[in-house]
């Protein structure tokens, strides 16, 4: 998060605290760098460029709420990496770990992070009111679209067939790893981050998004399918120490006390509620202000109200010096809770990139639903809580045997927030966490099929041993979800469905349905969002946990927004109507033969994945 107003700052003041270098150039002189890469902001910078270039090129101004392009996407990011592995740049990406595997970071950035939900579920129901045709797509700001079920998903799994160093947080933000890595990697040039803390470390370089790439020699955002390799690449380099010079410090330790009095990750729950309001400022309260006070008292303690607040609150004092040691690198990583075995035998997965760190959440019985693309009209169902019992399930995995309860935090169909206590569902036949083994792939597999059908009414045929791997994940994914939304929840159409076999069975070029430019329903986003979060449990949770997501198929294999709008709005007639006044019945009707066509080709796999819950004529 950083310190608010700190990179305004350093971008209004560019001519003192930025230095412009070709990264290209500097490569070549040095045999090659290596730049240490906050994922979450390589995410927000590379894929609104992505999503502005595919729609330019497609002319779809639609694509980026359909549900996301993942083949297209891997190509983008694929040829990025290459271009710079090419120039002799490295990038070793850090990922932050999710909400809820710190205690103390909960604790702290709680009321943040759900004034920050508020906020997006606002942005979701304006999405939502361009899928209503209330709203105009060229009315809708560019922080206000919903990043795809499973874009994360995609971007990890690209990054490691490019064979990517990315190494996980396990507690909380990797702030300190990423300044770490920067000062003890022998290659290591500058950080790519948007985050100011790093304006606070001493003999720190990075690189905010606005500053990456400053003349677009890549060509990122221009209606191309993937970047172009440049000759040069000159970016911002923001150093600590003109930072500091541009505030008039001398000493690296007064930019500390400036962090800690304008509000950093570990003071902003003190100060920001009013105590920095009730000390001696000189003018408007900012950056600049602040600095200037920082100059007078030289220290937090030689004010005597934030003395006297430090012997009082301990828990400020506490945050004052540890935001001391954090920005020297002297503070000790953040241990992960103590609850035996697990705790250990989860941070070494999740530190080897074997386990997602949603599972370290869920062991701390903590949950943050996936906000996703859905219906928000009030009483609608919500795929995040209609999932709640496959998560239990999961939860009794992952929980020490003494604790049963996982605090979960998401929309609900009455209520923007809600927070509800899940109890795991006590099974004898799920797996202990500590006897799952990579090796043991068949009894891996059995737990797989026996909790992705804990929805069935009587004991169903494994999948796998019909189908293979692939199809047989594809198969227990589409029959849970036909499961969970026939005669409830979504209440599903025949027809819907079918149109859904027929979009992850038949991997078609998403670049021919790209360019059909179709508005989505509400319910079309909604069926499509709700299936991939399906998938995502099915992958990152339960596959992942089980050592099995070598044998699933990646988002990119199954699922394109375009694709599945197409053959959604041609599968129903109100839909078909509606799509007709947008594009041609040529169009729609040779969409409708792909579609059917696939259909016909799979139709005894959906015969199987249908019994017992609607008949199919498999003589489509």
């Amino acid at each position: 998060m950083g310190i608010r107003g700190l990179l305004s700052h350093c971008l209004r003041r560019r001519e003192e605290c930025v230095d412009e270098v070709d990264l290209v150039a500097l490569a070549k002189s040095r045999g090659g760098i290596e730049i240490i890469v906050d994922f979450y902001s390589f995410e927000h910078m590379v894929v609104p460029k992505f999503w502005k270039g595919l729609s330019s090129l497609r002319n779809n101004q639609f694509l980026k709420i359909l549900g996301g392009e993942y083949k297209s996407l891997e190509t983008f990011i694929k040829r990025f990496i290459e271009i710079f592995r090419q120039l002799k740049i490295s990038f070793v990406f850090i990922k932050d770990a999710t909400k809820g595997c710190s205690e103390a970071n909960s604790q702290q950035k709680l009321d943040t992070w759900m004034k920050r939900h508020h906020k997006e579920v606002e942005n979701l129901n304006e999405v939502i009111n361009v899928c209503r045709g209330r709203k105009e797509m060229s009315n809708l700001d560019e922080q206000m679209f919903t990043r795809p079920v499973c874009l994360e998903i995609q971007i990890v799994e690209t990054l490691m067939s490019c064979g990517c160093e990315i190494i996980q947080s396990v507690t909380g933000e990797a702030d300190f790893m990423i300044a770490k890595a920067l000062h003890d990697r022998e290659k290591a040039f500058a950080i790519w981050s948007n985050d100011s803390d790093f304006c606070v470390f001493d003999k720190c370089r990075f690189i905010p998004n606005d500053l990456f790439d400053i003349y677009n020699g890549l060509q990122m955002g221009l209606p191309i399918e993937v970047p172009v390799k440049p000759e040069s690449v000159w970016c911002g380099i923001i150093s600590s120490e003109k930072v500091r010079f541009s505030l008039g410090f001398q000493s690296p330790h007064l930019m500390v006390e400036l962090s800690i009095i304008a509000g950093n990750d570990f003071t902003s729950q003190y100060v920001s509620t009013g105590l920095n309001r009730q000390i001696d400022i000189r003018g408007r309260i900012g950056v600049e202000t602040f600095a200037e006070w920082v100059k007078r008292y030289r220290g937090i303690e030689n004010h005597p109200m934030l003395n006297r607040e430090m012997s009082r609150n301990v828990s400020f004092a506490r945050a004052v010096e540890h935001s001391r040691m954090f920005y020297c690198l002297q503070s000790n990583p953040e241990e992960i809770v103590h609850k035996g075995y697990f705790s250990k035998l989860l941070a070494e997965k999740i530190s080897s990139l074997k386990y997602p760190s949603h599972l370290m959440a869920m062991h701390n019985n903590f949950y943050w639903h996936r906000l996703l693309q859905e219906d928000t009209t009030r009483g609608q169902p919500c795929a995040e809580e209609a999932l709640t019992e496959l998560r239990a399930l999961i939860y009794r995995i992952v929980l020490p045997r003494r604790e049963n309860l996982v605090n979960e935090y998401g929309r609900s169909p009455w209520d923007t927030l809600r927070i509800e206590g899940v109890l795991a569902i006590d099974d004898p036949n799920l797996p202990a966490l500590h006897k799952i083994q990579e090796d043991k792939i068949f009894w891996n597999l059995n737990s797989f099929h026996y909790i992705m059908s804990h929805q069935e009414p009587v004991e169903r045929p494994k999948w796998f041993d019909r189908y293979g791997r692939k199809n047989g994940f594809i198969v227990y994914c589409l029959r849970y979800f036909l499961l969970l939304n026939w005669g409830r929840n979504l209440q599903l159409q025949q027809q819907e469905f079918l149109a859904l076999c027929a979009l992850v069975f038949a991997r078609p070029r998403e670049e021919h349905y790209q360019q059909i430019q179709i508005r989505p329903t509400p319910r079309c986003v909604s069926i499509g969002n709700w299936f991939l979060d399906v998938y995502r449990h099915a992958f990152l949770f339960l596959g992942k946990l089980l050592y099995l997501t070598h044998e699933f198929p990646l988002p990119e294999e199954i699922y394109s927004g375009s694709v599945w709008t197409c053959f959604y709005m041609c599968c129903k007639d109100d839909t078909y109507y509606a799509a007709s006044r947008q594009t041609t019945q040529e169009v729609l009707s040779w969409i409708q033969d792909q579609m059917n066509a696939v259909i016909s080709d799979k139709r005894h796999v959906i015969k199987h994945i249908t019994e017992r819950v609607f008949e199919f004529n498999d003589r489509f």
